[in-house]
């Protein structure tokens, strides 16, 4: 899928969300969430989330440290980032959902994690040793900015390809402490 196709894709999936009634979206569970919004969003920016060209892009359910991060997504045999995803309207300021996707990040050495809930992706670096969970936040891109907002797009099969997402890291922040 190109740019163009992707960000029609991404144009009716937030059509979609927007057009979910309270009651729709109270009833969505995080399954549902991920079948319809989340994995199509990521499909939107290229990964092959149903491992139909590939063979195991985008795993889900991947144990990690007595737990399950609910996807896991691989370039070249090596996890470039996990996503846990939540259902729509959880609270993802509570910092215990952060300190979920981090620590199922760390505990592999994979130096991203991602949370989300369509509404919005929370991009997290695993490897910064903080405290707070919200130092590691790199930055979080709300559905109503999906797009406008180039960041997203650091998310894209394409960009991690090209190490666009560590670049973004390194220039704004801190470099990440292992390659």
């Amino acid at each position: 899928m190109n740019k163009q196709e992707g960000i029609q894709q991404i144009t009716r999936l937030v059509k979609k969300y927007e057009n979910l009634s309270l009651a729709d979206r109270r009833r969505y569970n995080e399954s549902m969430t991920c079948k319809d919004l989340i994995l199509p969003l990521f499909q939107a920016l290229g990964w092959d989330v149903y491992n139909k060209i590939s063979d195991y892009e985008v795993t889900s359910e991947t144990q990690v440290s007595g737990g399950r991060v609910d996807y896991a997504f691989h370039l070249d045999g090596v996890t470039k980032f996990f996503i846990e995803a939540k259902k729509i309207e959880t609270d993802l300021r509570e910092a215990r959902w952060a300190e979920q996707a981090i620590t199922y990040a760390w505990h592999k050495s994979v130096a991203w994690a991602f949370l989300t809930d369509f509404e919005s992706i929370k991009v997290f670096n695993a490897e910064w040793d903080e405290l707070d969970t919200e130092q590691n936040l790199v930055f979080e891109v709300s559905y109503k900015n999906y797009l406008i907002d180039q960041r997203l797009w650091l998310l894209s099969k394409e960009s991690v390809e090209e190490g666009k997402l560590n670049k973004y890291a390194e220039k704004n922040f801190k470099k990440p402490k292992r390659e």
